[in-house]
């Protein structure tokens, strides 16, 4: 290739620049090209994620250039214009940022210290706190040291903090966050609504959103939502909030909507109905053993029937 700026459009080198500029900045795309410069960056991609030291393009390039110029078989000798080899430059450098960035995250991310799936798991913490989750609901550690525990939760679970005064603990949800010294509580991430309950102890209760808090005594919940700006103390019944745990349902003048919601992450589906019908409230209980028995109460019930349409996803209609 001559070294110059008018280069026709259908250079393959040229192609090849534009390819990896279009596709910035998620270069999976070009993984399966068969190009033996593509080939190489993604090589060295893959060897400098073994690595953290600094990266050094110009040690790059030349390191890539000489691979791709030495190579047998099939490989075509490159020559590129300094417009183009910057181009192609600025590809390779941005994709080992990439590489750098993942790294970053890979260290920094929280660590998966509980998960459940068809049934409840309890999980033992290093303190010895105990965290029952849900079925279908996660625990991660965000940050543990002796002087404060973080962790996230996805789904719901019970927890019984170990006490601990020289210790903060904390849970977070997408919602809101749970502080305690020493406590039994009950928090929950599902229907775009976080919700706690104490069942023992003090907890201050947060709405990340707003950073509003209040502070919950024993028989009290509160919830948040993405429209909520400031929690509210509601004095509860416990059997609502703990019923899981007994692998039942309990819901008292409860929206069925908020009940195919809890039946939406206990059993890891969807529901959909009618708004008409999303909206009635229901009181009573029901045994969760499978979905099957819950399907047909409900739907003894509410006067209709679920039917499965696709992977994990149901529909209710009315038989109205």
């Amino acid at each position: 290739m001559a070294d110059n700026q008018n280069i026709p459009p259908s250079d393959q080198d040229l192609q090849l620049a534009r390819l990896i500029g279009e596709t910035l900045p998620d270069l999976s795309g070009l993984k399966n090209s068969a190009d033996p410069l593509l080939i190489r960056l993604f090589a060295y991609k893959n060897s400098v994620s073994q690595s953290v030291e600094p990266i050094n393009s110009t040690a790059v390039w030349n390191s890539i250039h000489s691979e791709i110029n030495t190579s047998s078989g099939s490989a075509r000798i490159l020559h590129l214009s300094p417009a183009i080899r910057r181009y192609v430059m600025a590809a390779a450098i941005v994709m080992i940022a990439l590489v750098g960035s993942f790294l970053y995250q890979q260290l920094t991310a929280p660590t998966l210290v509980g998960e459940s799936f068809a049934s409840a798991e309890t999980v033992t913490l290093p303190d010895g706190s105990a965290v029952t989750l849900r079925p279908y609901s996660t625990l991660f550690a965000m940050d543990v040291s002796d002087k404060s525990a973080k962790y996230k939760l996805s789904g719901e679970a019970y927890f019984e903090v170990a006490h601990d005064p020289s210790r903060t603990f904390s849970v977070r949800t997408d919602q809101s966050e749970v502080r305690v010294l020493g406590t039994r509580f009950i928090l929950s991430d599902w229907g775009n609504t976080s919700t706690v309950y104490l069942q023992e102890g003090r907890i201050q209760y947060t709405a990340i959103n707003s950073h509003q808090s209040i502070q919950l005594e024993p028989g009290q919940s509160s919830s948040v939502s993405e429209t909520t700006t400031t929690p509210e103390v509601n004095s509860s019944e416990e059997a609502p909030f703990t019923d899981w745990l007994n692998n039942e349902l309990v819901f008292q003048n409860k929206p069925v909507q908020s009940v195919f919601n809890e039946l939406e992450q206990h059993f890891n589906i969807s529901i959909e109905a009618q708004p008409a019908i999303l909206q009635e409230t229901l009181s009573g209980s029901i045994p969760l053993d499978n979905l099957g028995s819950v399907f047909s109460d409900l739907g003894l019930v509410l006067g209709g029937t679920f039917s499965e349409t696709g992977q994990n996803s149901y529909v209710f209609k009315s038989n109205s």
